[in-house]
This record gives structure tokens, C-alpha cells and sequence, in this order.
């Protein structure tokens, strides 16, 4: 009998799959080890936008022009209050006022603005004053265009139907 010989027996078979399991196990676990033990790839890359920021300036026109655009010349009895915006509706409103000099602040229809004046109304285009149970109405400075935030940016589709 040849010692060199390899014959096939029913008892190699299972040792055989054995070690072609062990074999695989061993490649899964190094290939997870290496996968887990390379660096972490950035999940978004450090880019600067590249959309203009909008012009605060410009956004501040939302409430109107101040200093430029008003419809008549500020109220002779009201010369410590400016009014620099409205927001306008059916049963309420606001508007904002500098008053003194000081920074604009929102006042309420019904809040008291100052000794003896008070906000009674809102319109529109004007805001609406009782002073000692005399009315007085003051213009709202004119409203710049109302896309000052979203200018130069792509134009939306026109819709159907219009």
C-alpha cells in the first residue's frame, strides 16, 4: 500500500467542514476587527455655507422706513413717541414704538404707552393714540417689499390657477 495516497473516507468529511468553518470564523473576525479599528470617517465635511447672509438692514425695513417714506410729519403732540411699525388685525393689533429715544419695543392695543397716552387702535398704515381723551393718529413710516429676506434666491414656479 502507498503511504502517499489519499483516499476519500466518510469519517474526513465532517473534519473537513469543520476546519473550513474555523477558517471562515477567523477571516469574519479579523475583517470586523479591522473594520472596527480604523479611524471613523467624518460624517459631514467642515464647509462654509455658500448662501449670501441676508442684510439685516434690509430686514429691518420690514416694518417700514424709518426716517425716509413717511406720509406727513410726525405729530407735534406725540414728539417723544416714533412709530416704526404696525401689525394690523380685525380685533387686536400692535405696533412698534420708540419712545424717548429708546429702542423699539412692541406695545399692545389698550397698553399705556407713556403719562396719560395710551394705544386705542391700529390700523393699517397708522397707529392710533388717546392723549388725555383726545385722538390722535400718526402714520406708520412705508413697508419695504416683503421678500428682503429671500431676494436674488431662485424663483419659486408659478403656481396653477393663477
Amino acid at each position: 500500500m502507498n503511504r502517499f495516497t489519499i483516499g476519500y473516507s466518510p469519517a474526513l468529511a465532517p473534519r473537513l467542514v469543520g476546519a473550513l468553518l474555523v477558517i471562515a470564523c477567523g477571516a469574519l473576525a479579523a475583517w470586523w476587527g479591522i473594520q472596527l479599528g480604523a479611524p471613523r470617517p467624518a460624517i459631514a465635511p467642515a464647509v462654509q455655507p455658500t448662501l449670501a447672509q441676508p442684510d439685516p438692514g434690509a430686514a429691518a425695513t420690514l416694518f417700514g422706513t424709518v426716517g425716509q417714506g413717511l406720509r406727513g410729519a410726525p405729530d407735534a403732540r406725540l414728539s417723544a413717541v416714533r412709530v416704526v411699525g404696525v401689525i394690523a388685525h380685525q380685533s387686536q393689533g400692535a405696533a412698534l414704538l420708540s419712545v424717548d429715544g429708546k429702542a423699539p419695543r412692541a406695545f399692545a392695543v389698550g397698553d399705556t404707552v407713556g403719562t396719560g397716552l395710551r394705544l386705542i387702535g391700529v390700523t393699517a398704515d397708522a397707529a392710533v393714540f388717546d392723549r388725555f381723551g383726545e385722538r390722535i393718529e400718526v402714520a406708520a413710516p412705508v413697508r419695504g417689499a416683503a421678500n428682503v429676506l429671500t431676494r436674488g434666491a431662485a424663483a419659486a414656479p408659478p403656481s396653477a390657477g393663477r
